[in-house]
């Protein structure tokens, strides 16, 4: 059990937290949650007994391991490291299943450690914790080094694991199969959510508007009863200025309960500030033909046509980044890469190379947008996270998230065509993958993503190739997609032949139908825009009467609300338009 009381964590200028009290129990499965340089991390070394320097207490029972601790190898090869640990018939089993299940073939086990790479060495450490016979284990961002198959199988080793664990992650679909517990850090405060992953994210929007409607609340009956005591002291009756003297000490209550009061913040913009639009191209953006690059890939070919949204994926060394390299000609050996009309690419590992470090982030935007005024430039920089004195960090100071962010701030601005992206999401905070993740589905150009985060290539992507046997091959999805790396369920051209009439028509009633809704609402918000005038213009003559202008006011409230409602559901609804009218194109062009 871990008890923690009284924990205050306190650097020179930054409060992290203060006055904390948690218990996790043996079998806790927690998700630890908060933004960049928050104190995840912190607190899972204070936790972890590698950080002292607070204030409080944290007791511990049980063998607690946290990844950081293994920094070193006690063993020459793989093998023999995870051959230290295994003192039973079964985790000798065990060995020779996470070797692999980690992405490590059979000919690298005899390997000397020496020549692995930092992410290879992290992911040995990372699976030798399951033959510690840990009682509980800390983990900060085990993703990170891993791909898709390999996150599999560390979410089976965490299922079959007898004990509790807190992990530090950025990816949604992994917090979500491997935690039943989430502890957000946010506004110098530890929220506790002991629930799963979507019924976190539910209660915590729905504790964010209680908290607005509160919010509103005390500040309109502070409002109400400063205009109360300046009228019973203009009255200046000995039993007005009583109920003054009365009314003043409730809202100076009322005044010190608003300042002391911890709420949950949600800082995204709710400005909406639009993307760049990219400059127009051709049918056809960029065509592979036979590609290949030493050993590693061979006759790799492929068509990207407009607007698609594409995923590569393959496990660790199978040359998903190779393939990208030798698309924007960063390497070259066989085959030809041959771009469409108008098409410009950009590589954001080489923007967040560039990154200007003795620049703050308002110099690194605003020298794109030099026209612009400074409220523009902060309106834009805060769409991507960065917000209130935030806007005036050096770029040295970022994180490596925050770099991957900006770069793309920076680049959307330049209106490129294609964007190529190699694991954007690696050191991003959960909030900050939500906000690449939004930017990348507005925008209107052509991706190509290399990521090992499932739900961001769900959310964003309409193709999907997978590595096998050294070419690339297209899946019918992402379900389709065997994590095993063998037989890869690819498309069917005959069958897709066959089913493109059925296909067409089921898109095109959608399009009917959406287009139907979407006038039906446009004709409501202007039905209510017109009364909206209406009780406007009748506020304005209602004079004292103060009752019919509370009734007016509500109303005014409600319209606005209903409108605002409308208005989100008619952008979404027209966006999804796009999108099958786009499908009805491609789907009409390979018929």
């Amino acid at each position: 059990m871990i008890s923690i009381v009284n924990l205050t964590i306190n650097f020179p200028g930054k409060l992290l937290f203060k006055n904390v009290n948690l218990t996790i129990q043996d079998k806790d499965r927690v998700g630890l949650i908060g933004k960049n340089g928050s104190g995840k991390t912190t607190l899972l070394k204070a936790i972890g007994q590698l950080f002292e320097d607070y204030e409080g207490q944290i007791s511990t029972s049980g063998n607690i391991v946290y990844l950081d601790q293994f920094r070193t190898f006690d063993a020459d090869t793989p093998y023999e490291y995870y051959m230290k640990k295994a003192d039973t018939p079964e985790k000798e089993r065990m060995v020779r299943s996470i070797l692999k299940g980690l992405g490590f073939e059979e000919h690298d086990w005899n390997r000397s450690i020496e020549s692995f790479s930092g992410g290879e060495k992290t992911r040995l450490h990372l699976g030798r914790l399951f033959l510690e016979t840990p009682d509980f284990i800390l983990l900060d961002e085990p993703t990170n080094f891993l791909d898709i198959a390999g996150i599999h199988y560390l979410k089976k080793l965490l299922s079959n694991f007898n004990g509790g664990y807190i992990i530090i992650s950025h990816d949604r679909s992994f917090l979500r199969d491997t935690c039943t517990r989430f502890l957000e850090i946010n506004n110098e405060k530890i929220w506790d959510f002991r629930m799963p992953f979507d019924k976190y994210l539910e209660e915590r929007k729905r504790l964010l508007e209680h908290q607005e409607r509160e919010l509103k609340n005390r500040t309109r009956e502070i409002e109400r009863l400063k205009t109360i005591i300046e009228r019973y002291r203009r009255w200046g009756r000995e039993k007005s200025l009583k109920q003054a003297k009365s009314k003043e000490k409730r809202l100076q209550k009322m005044l010190d309960e608003l300042e002391n009061i911890t709420l949950l913040t949600d800082e995204k913009s709710s400005k909406k500030v639009k993307i760049p639009q990219p400059e127009p191209t051709g049918y056809i953006i960029l065509e592979a033909s036979k590609l290949g690059f030493k050993n590693i890939i061979n006759d790799v070919s492929f068509t990207m046509y407009e607007k698609d949204k594409v995923a590569i994926l393959g496990p660790n060394g199978s040359g998903k980044t190779t393939i990208l390299k030798l698309i924007i000609g960063k390497i070259t050996d066989r085959g030809k890469v041959s771009f469409g009309h108008n098409v410009t690419f950009a590589f954001l590992d080489q923007f967040v190379e560039n990154l200007n470090n003795r620049n703050t982030v308002f110099e690194e935007i605003s020298d794109e947008m030099p026209m612009e005024p400074e409220h523009t430039v902060r309106a834009y920089i805060g769409r991507f996270g960065f917000r209130g004195e935030d806007v005036f960090k050096m770029v040295n100071e970022l994180s490596g998230g925050e770099k991957q962010i900006l770069a793309l701030a920076k680049i959307l601005l330049k209106k490129p065509n294609l964007l190529i992206l190699d694991e954007p999401t690696n050191h991003m905070d959960l909030e900050t993958v939500e906000i690449l993740e939004k930017a990348l589905k507005e925008y209107k150009g052509s991706i190509m993503l290399v990521s090992h985060d499932e739900e961001l290539i769900k959310n964003v992507c309409n193709r999907f190739f997978a590595i096998k046997d050294k070419k690339l091959v297209e899946l019918k999805n992402l379900e389709n997609y065997d994590t095993s790396y063998t037989n890869l369920k690819t498309k069917n051209p005959t069958k897709n032949k066959e089913n493109n009439f059925e296909e067409r028509k089921k898109v095109k009633n959608q399009i009917k139908k959406t287009m139907q809704t979407i006038e039906k609402l446009k004709k409501e918000e202007e039905e209510l825009s017109q009364k909206l005038s209406k009780t406007i213009k009748l506020l304005d003559t209602v004079g004292s009467n103060y009752q019919k202008a509370m009734e007016l006011t509500r109303e005014k409230e409600t319209l606005e609300l209903k409108i605002l409602e409308i208005l989100e559901t008619i952008e979404t609804l027209e966006e999804k338009l796009k999108s099958l009218q786009n499908l009805y194109e491609n789907i009409t062009l390979s018929s």
